[in-house]
């Protein structure tokens, strides 16, 4: 449970729906985001409600291993045999697989995931005073993070900084061009984070940050932030400046690995699909932050519209795809 919240909430908001949805058009979902420097693990575990449904819920999972493969599952709902979230096996990509997506032979693997969070911060309200307003909700949380991931009876312990998400919401998808979700967490204690959206048609790009100093939360502008543009599995030198009144912090990051998902009416495929088709490409991502010297890990979350992202040549997609 939060330590106590940031926003216009009472405690018990953080309990889940289940078996009703009030409001009854509002989607939830949990997010828990994390990577362990020492171990090279990267954790991503998503559960969402179905859509017109109070009982069903689909999950997605990505989890990074020391080797640097990517083990992908994004199932349940009304995928499953149960309603339940899948227990299906995960892909295990690697190489050119995690841009391009899984080949035919993919090899697939059962994993288990066991994950503890102990909170240490109070939530930070995203939506603020420019976003949806009660009872919609949406907010993000540091914690410390400590599980194992265990691959065909292999475990990887691992531990490290990470944040989570609550949401309760609407999701007007029509007009969409890409977001970016951002967290880091340094060993002095300071974090920073932000949730910004791409401008559409009909709105200007919008969206806040924060800065986490000396346990007080600081509402930030967001100067610069990453755009989603190029599909690559790693390595990129990226640049967030984000200004809190008289706190200024200026940080690089560099992708560890990063995944990609390109939702589609048909299903979720793995890899950047791109194109003159409609829709997204999503990439999880795992990064290193560098801010005044200080070294910090985190989560690094975007989007961008399938016509708007290059692949280089080595990474063409597949055709693989989610169930």
């Amino acid at each position: 449970m939060p330590l106590e919240f940031a926003g216009p909430w009472p405690p018990q908001a953080d309990v889940p729906q289940v078996g009703f949805k009030e409001p009854p058009d509002h989607h939830e979902a949990y997010w828990l985001y994390g990577y362990d420097p020492d171990a090279k693990v990267g954790h991503y575990l998503y559960l969402a409600a179905e859509k017109d449904d109070v009982l069903l819920r689909r999950e997605s999972a990505f989890m990074l291993l020391p080797d640097g493969t990517v083990l992908a599952q994004q199932g349940a709902g009304r995928n499953s045999h149960a309603a339940t979230a899948a227990a299906a096996p995960m892909y295990r990509l690697a190489g050119e697989e995690i841009v391009a997506g899984p080949l035919a032979g993919s090899e697939l693997v059962e994993a288990v995931v066991d994950v503890e969070a102990t909170s240490v911060a109070a939530p930070w309200n995203t939506e603020g005073d420019w976003g949806e307003q009660p009872p919609s909700l949406r907010y993000h949380q540091f914690y410390d993070a400590r599980g194992t991931v265990t691959v065909s009876g292999t475990a990887y312990p691992f531990a490290g900084p990470g944040f989570r998400s609550h949401s309760r919401r609407r999701r007007d998808m029509p007009g969409f061009t890409g977001h970016a979700i951002i967290n880091g967490r340094f060993p002095s204690g300071r974090g920073f984070g932000l949730l910004r959206y791409r401008a559409t048609k009909d709105h200007p790009e919008r969206g806040r940050g924060f800065v986490y100093l000396d346990g007080v939360f600081h509402d930030a502008d967001v100067v610069t932030w990453p755009h989603l543009d190029e599909a690559v599995p790693g390595g990129e030198r990226l640049t967030i400046e984000l200004h809190a009144g008289r706190h200024k912090a200026v940080i690089t990051a560099e992708t560890i690995a990063s995944a990609f998902v390109t939702p589609a009416p048909e299903g979720r495929r793995y890899g950047a699909h791109t194109g003159d088709e409609p829709g997204t490409v999503i990439s999880p991502a795992f990064a290193r932050y560098e801010w005044d010297g200080e070294t910090g890990y985190g989560g690094l979350e975007r989007s961008a519209l399938r016509t708007a992202i290059t692949i280089p040549a080595a990474g063409r997609p597949h055709d693989g795809r989610t169930s």
